[in-house]
C-alpha cells in the first residue's frame, strides 16, 4: 500500500471527534483545549530512508529530522513551541553508540534553538535496526489568525511557489540537508495577504499539489515554463537526460511553500518585476480551477495530463 493509499484509509476509518477541528490529512492536527488550540506534528527520519550514515554526518541528520518537522509547522504558519526527541539506536556491541546519540542530539538541538524552539523530553531505545529519528511538535497560532489549512483553495485563485525546485538529493550536502524551513516567511505571508491553502512540498509538485486540490475540491492549471527550476534540477537533468522541469515536478524533498491567494492579493507578493518583499524568491506557477483536473501547460499553451509521481519516502 502507497503512503496516499494509507492515509485515504486513515481518513476514512478514524472518526471524527469534537476536540479535533483538524485531523488526519493536513500537516498538523490542531486539537481543541479549554479556550485555545494545539497544533501536533510527528514525524520521521530513517536512515537509508530519508538519510544515509554511510554519507551523512548524524549531526547533519539531527538537523534535517527536526527540520523536516519545523517545516509543517510553516505549512499552517503557527510558531513552535516545543519539540519531543525519540531516538531508535542501531546496537554497538553490548549497548548503544554512544557517539552517535551525542552527534544526532547536538543537530537536533542546533535546528530548534534556530527557531528558539525548546526540546522538552522523548524517548531512546537501542534495537539491531538502523537509525530512526522520531520528531514531535507542538505549535500555536498568533492570537486571532486561524491554522492555513490544504482546503481552503478557490477557484480563480493563484497557486504561488516559494524558492526553487528540483535536484534536493543532487549532492552529499544538498538542498534535502541544507534547507531552513520557511517557518518566518509563512508568518510574515500570513499578516499580508488571505492565504486560502497552504502545504509544504516536500514529496513534489507532482504528488502535493494534487493533495491539495483534492482538499479544496479544486484542480489547477500549472505553466511549465513557469516553474522555478533550481540549478541543481539543471545539472541533474544534463546527468540523466530527463527534462529538468521533470525534476522540479517530481524529485520532492524540496521543503518549499506552496499556497494559493486571491489575484487581488498578488501586487503585494509581486510589487515590481524582480521585486522579494519578504526575502525570498515566490513564483506564480499557476491557477486555481473549478474543473477538477490537473493540467499542465507546455510552452506553446498545449495541454497535458497531469504527471503521476513523485518522491516516495521508501
Amino acid at each position: 500500500m502507497r503512503e496516499n493509499d494509507f492515509l485515504s484509509w486513515l481518513m476514512s476509518t478514524v472518526p471524527a471527534h469534537p476536540a479535533v477541528p483538524v485531523g488526519i490529512g493536513d500537516d498538523m492536527a490542531v486539537v481543541q483545549f479549554g479556550a485555545g488550540q494545539a497544533l501536533l506534528k510527528i514525524d520521521q527520519c530513517m536512515d537509508r530512508v530519508h538519510v544515509d550514515l554511510r554519507k551523512h554526518t548524524p549531526r547533519e541528520i539531527g538537523v534535517k529530522a527536526v527540520n523536516r518537522c519545523l517545516s509543517d509547522c510553516a505549512a499552517m504558519a503557527c510558531r513552535p513551541v516545543s519539540l519531543m526527541i525519540s531516538l531508535a539506536l542501531p546496537r554497538a556491541g553490548d549497548g548503544p553508540d554512544d557517539t552517535l546519540a551525542r552527534e544526532v542530539f547536538a543537530g537536533c538541538q542546533a535546528a530548534a534553538a534556530a527557531f528558539n524552539c525548546p526540546i522538552v523530553g522523548g524517548d531512546t531505545g537501542i534495537w539491531d535496526q538502523r537509525l530512526v529519528v522520531t520528531v514531535a511538535a507542538l505549535g500555536e497560532m498568533p492570537k486571532g489568525r486561524p491554522p492555513i489549512l490544504r482546503g481552503g483553495a478557490r477557484p480563480g485563485d493563484a497557486l504561488i511557489v516559494s524558492g526553487e525546485l528540483g535536484g534536493s538529493l543532487l549532492w552529499r550536502q544538498g538542498h534535502h540537508l541544507t534547507f531552513v524551513p520557511r517557518i518566518e516567511l509563512a508568518q510574515a505571508l500570513a499578516s499580508k495577504v488571505a492565504l486560502h491553502a497552504m502545504m509544504d512540498l516536500s514529496d513534489g509538485l507532482a504528488m502535493d499539489l494534487p493533495r491539495l486540490c483534492a482538499a479544496s475540491k479544486v484542480g489547477a492549471l500549472v505553466a511549465g515554463p513557469q516553474l522555478p527550476i533550481s540549478l541543481a534540477a539543471e545539472r541533474l537533468a544534463a546527468r540523466d537526460h530527463l527534462p529538468a522541469g521533470l525534476h522540479a515536478l517530481m524529485d520532492g524533498e524540496d521543503y518549499e511553500l506552496l499556497f494559493a491567494v486571491a489575484e487581488s492579493d498578488l501586487p503585494t507578493l509581486f510589487p515590481a518585476p524582480g521585486a522579494e518583499p519578504f526575502g525570498v524568491r515566490l513564483t506564480r506557477i499557476g491557477t486555481v480551477t473549478e474543473d477538477l483536473k490537473l493540467i499542465l501547460l507546455d510552452a506553446n499553451d498545449q495541454h497535458h495530463p497531469w504527471p503521476q509521481g513523485g518522491y516516495e519516502h521508501q
